[in-house]
C-alpha cells in the first residue's frame, strides 16, 4: 500500500511540473537561489607521493585523477577515497609531440580493437574506487574516432562517466561517450599551463566567469607546487566568489546527460488508471 501512494504521489508530482497545468501551492518547493557550480579535477598523481598528499590535504571536494600502473596509484586511491574524495582514472593517450612519453598502458593509434579495450580494461581495474575516468595527454589519439569508439565501448559496461580534458580542441572523445550514453563533459579551464601565482590566479577567475555565465565549468591542474599553494589560499574564498565547488560527477550528472524526453501526460494517466486497487501489494501496469 505504501508503494501504491509513493508512486501516485510521483506522478502526480510529475502532472503539476509539468508546463500550464495547476499545482496547489503546497505541494511546489519554494525557489532557491544556487550558486553556479565549479568542479576541479587534479591530474597525474600516481608517481610522486609527496605531491599526492598534499593535494589530499586541500580543502573541499576535488576529484583525483590517478596515473594507472604508477608506484602509488594504488595507495592515493585509497587514500582519496578513505578521505571521501572522488577519484578517477587518468587512463594515458598517444600525444601528438612525439617527445612526450606515453605511460604504461597507454592507448595509440597502432592498436587493434582487442588490444584497445585490453588496456582499458586492465587500466580500469588497477585503480579502486574510480567514479570515471579523463584522457592523461591524448593530443593525437582523441582525434581517432576508431580508437575513441572502442574505448567507449569498454567503458559503457561500467557506471563511469567520462571528462574530455580537451587536449586537442578536435577531440572526438566527447562526442563518442555521448554515443554510448556515457555522462560526458569536456574541460574548460587549464589552471596551470604556466606556473606562475598570477597566470594560475587568472585562470581560476576565469573558471569562476565561465561557472557564472552557465552555471557550471570544469577545471583541470597539477600537483605542482604553484597550483597546490594557490587552491590552499583560493579554495577556503569560494564563497565570496560566488561559486561552489562540488564533485565532478555532480556536475557530469546535472549536465552530462542525454536531455530527458518531453512528459507525455497522457501515458503518465493511463498509468495512473491502470493500477491495481489499494489492496494490492503490487504494481503491475500491464494487467
Amino acid at each position: 500500500m505504501l508503494r501504491i501512494t509513493a508512486a501516485i504521489s510521483t506522478l502526480l508530482l510529475l502532472l503539476c511540473s509539468a508546463p500550464g497545468s495547476a499545482a496547489p501551492s503546497q505541494i511546489l518547493p519554494e525557489p532557491t537561489e544556487e550558486l553556479p557550480k565549479i568542479a576541479i579535477i587534479l591530474d597525474d598523481l600516481g608517481y610522486n607521493r609527496h605531491a599526492g598528499e598534499q593535494a589530499l590535504q586541500l580543502p573541499g571536494n576535488l576529484t583525483y585523477a590517478i596515473i594507472p600502473f604508477t608506484p602509488y596509484s594504488q595507495t592515493l586511491a585509497q587514500a582519496a577515497h578513505d578521505r571521501n574524495r572522488e577519484v578517477i582514472l587518468h587512463l594515458p593517450m598517444e600525444s601528438s609531440d612525439p617527445n612526450r612519453r606515453l605511460d604504461e598502458g597507454g592507448l595509440t593509434s597502432e592498436l587493434d580493437e582487442h588490444e584497445v579495450k585490453q588496456r582499458v580494461k586492465s587500466a580500469l581495474d588497477s585503480v579502486p574506487h574510480i567514479a570515471g575516468l579523463n584522457n592523461h595527454m591524448g593530443s593525437h589519439v582523441t582525434t581517432n574516432v576508431q580508437i575513441m569508439h572502442w574505448l567507449m565501448q569498454e567503458v559503457q559496461t561500467r557506471p563511469l562517466y567520462f571528462i574530455d580534458s580537451m587536449t586537442n580542441p578536435h577531440s572526438v572523445a566527447n562526442r563518442s561517450a555521448q554515443h554510448y550514453h556515457i555522462p560526458s563533459l569536456k574541460r574548460d579551464v587549464f589552471l596551470d599551463n604556466v606556473q606562475s601565482e598570477a597566470d594560475i590566479d587568472r585562470m581560476f577567475r576565469s573558471l569562476v566567469r565561465i561557472a557564472h555565465k552557465r552555471g557550471h565549468a570544469i577545471a583541470i591542474g597539477h600537483p605542482y607546487p604553484a597550483t597546490l599553494a594557490y587552491l590552499e589560499k583560493a579554495l577556503p574564498r569560494l564563497g565570496e566568489l560566488g561559486v561552489q565547488l562540488v564533485d565532478a560527477s555532480e556536475l557530469v550528472m546535472f549536465h552530462g546527460q542525454p536531455v530527458d524526453q518531453p512528459i507525455d501526460l497522457q501515458e503518465i494517466m493511463e498509468l495512473i488508471v491502470a493500477m491495481p486497487a489499494p489492496e494490492s501489494q503490487r504494481l503491475n501496469f500491464s494487467d
